[in-house]
């Protein structure tokens, strides 16, 4: 009889093993399905902003005192994906998927890949990592 409570104790923990694994297997796939609300992604102005400060040295007195209306005209943008090797994709902001090559640049000074915004203004391409903020490429006019 002790035998038999034994392999009910086994078998209860195996099931249990089962179950847990099975409910975590759900609960990160629902969460990695969730669109992440900890990352604010950059909207086009916002990544202008941040080459006028970054590129044309625009002080943070100067930048507080722009508006969204200032900069209509001023850029265009386009989201994408520049890859690794430095291909750029189209890319979709909301669930991030790609949709076709749209041109080739240098690899990303920040190395690996991004998502973010192509800002061209001037006749200057600006890649501005979506997440980051950080200014990931550029291309002069002479290169475009």
């Amino acid at each position: 009889m002790n035998l038999d409570a034994s392999r009910k104790k086994v078998f209860f923990i195996v099931l249990l093993s089962i179950g847990f694994t099975i409910a975590m297997y759900f609960v990160i796939n629902f969460s990695l399905n969730q669109q992440s609300t900890t990352f604010a992604r950059l909207i086009p102005e916002e990544a202008y902003i941040i080459i006028l400060h970054d590129v044309f040295n625009e002080t943070p007195h100067n930048l507080r005192n722009i508006t969204f209306n200032d900069l209509k005209g001023k850029f265009t943008a386009q989201y994408v994906m520049v890859d690794g090797d430095g291909t750029i994709y189209e890319a979709n902001k909301d669930n991030h998927e790609t949709s076709r090559i749209i041109g080739k640049t240098e690899s990303p000074l920040t190395g690996g890949s991004h998502f973010g915004w192509e800002i061209l203004s001037n006749g200057t391409k600006y890649y501005v990592d979506s997440t980051s903020g950080q200014i990931i490429n550029m291309v002069n006019s002479s290169e475009i």
